[in-house]
């Protein structure tokens, strides 16, 4: 059987190695290295927590723990991304798996992680405490939606240029920085921040007004969708998203925004046939009280009515299957504050870990509020659903 140890700098070219064994046997050619060079780059490349199991000296299963902190305004989360699971095809079956996601999860909570996100296979993660979280709008733009868009506005389109970004283009860089931090939740630091943008080989292109960087775009590395993007002048989106299908010769493209960015999506609904709503990331809550109040306080930046959003308190039952446990949370938003805390006080509504994730952050919400007696009927206006997005360029 083998054996689990925590990796170590000299095992990172064995566990490159292993990753890009694995998983090319699966999906054609993979390269770590350049497709998450945040986490495999020789100057990133001991920044993730690696959990091995060996059998002889050899890597047989793999998890990397990328930690990451959202912040909004003063407050932070702490976040663990567990990304790179891989299991050999030989060792498949010998609960390796199990024992990874298990330490993964005893090291972040030893640690101080908040909130533990992943991607991948619903079913197989739902095993481990993780369920679906979040929204995010994905918005189809052709070629005749932007072009009658630009006309119906009947303004004078400008001739846009974009600059396709590199890591030493220190001036665009900062500029493309600077506007990333008017993002309501950020996550990356300056000396991280193309490296994050080159995430799965996806392309940043400077918008570039005359002489001046008036926005960026983050975009897949096939040139079909947009991941991220920001503006100086929202209002100018649906010219420069013309300008640059005409740019990159696109008559079709796919643009994300998430439900904290409510002026992004009034353009966008503006210009595009049509869009779905997806689930963001899935995670795992470690801390309650810190992401509860996190979240509560995210979805209070997003209106500029703050009377839409109701004052008041609201207690949530969280009930642990594995545990068989209920911890009671105390909700408060008053006078544009947010506070949550353990409270003795009787739950208005229990929900299962799991079940609270999909319920009260996705829009599994409005569902449940049609089946009969739904305690979250009685919840303050405009609470629910909270918040949760992470761009692709965070992703792991």
């Amino acid at each position: 059987m083998g054996t689990y140890i925590r990796g170590t700098k000299e095992d990172m070219g064995d566990v490159i190695d292993f990753a890009n064994m694995v998983f090319s046997m699966s999906s054609g050619s993979v390269d770590f290295e350049r497709l998450l060079p945040k986490a495999y780059s020789e100057e990133r490349n001991m920044l993730a927590t690696h959990h091995l199991i060996k059998e002889e000296g050899h890597i047989k299963a793999l998890i990397d723990v990328l930690p990451m902190e959202l912040r909004l305004e003063e407050d932070s989360l702490k976040a663990g991304y567990i990304g790179t699971v891989s299991v050999h095809p030989k060792a498949r079956g010998k609960k390796y798996m199990i024992t990874l996601m298990e330490q993964a999860e005893k090291q972040a909570r030893e640690d101080g992680i908040d909130l533990l996100i992943l991607d991948g296979n619903r079913h197989r993660y739902q095993h481990y405490g993780f369920e679906k979280a979040g929204m995010k709008y994905c918005f189809n733009i052709t070629g005749d939606s932007i072009r009658h868009c630009c006309q119906a506005l009947g303004q004078k389109e400008k001739d846009y240029q974009f600059v396709l970004l590199e890591e030493t283009d220190e001036k665009w860089l900062d500029a493309v920085f600077a506007l990333y931090q008017r993002r309501t939740v950020t996550t990356r630091m300056r000396e991280e921040f193309f490296l994050c943008l080159s995430s799965w080989e996806a392309d940043t292109y400077a918008v570039l007004d005359g002489e001046e960087c008036v926005g960026y775009l983050n975009v897949s590395a096939n040139e079909r969708n947009i991941f991220e993007f920001e503006l100086m002048d929202i209002t100018k989106l649906p010219f420069v998203i013309k300008a640059f299908m005409e740019e990159i010769g696109s008559d079709e493209l796919g643009i994300h925004a998430t439900m904290d960015e409510p002026k992004k999506i009034d353009w966008l609904d503006l210009m595009a046939d049509y869009y779905t709503v997806n689930t963001s990331h899935q995670v795992k809550i470690l801390n309650y009280e810190k992401v509860l109040c996190f979240m509560l306080k995210w979805k209070s930046t997003i209106y500029q009515d703050k009377n839409c959003i109701q004052e008041g308190n609201y207690v949530i039952g969280v009930h642990s299957e594995e545990n068989d446990v209920q911890t009671n949370y105390l909700l408060r938003y008053m006078t544009g504050e947010t506070a949550v805390s353990q409270t003795d006080l009787k739950a208005d509504v229990v929900l299962e870990e799991k079940d609270l994730v999909k319920t009260l952050t996705t829009s599994y919400y409005f569902h449940s509020l049609q089946k009969p007696d739904n305690a979250l009927k009685k919840a303050p206006q405009g609470w629910f659903p909270l918040p949760f997005f992470l761009p692709e360029a965070d992703a792991f």
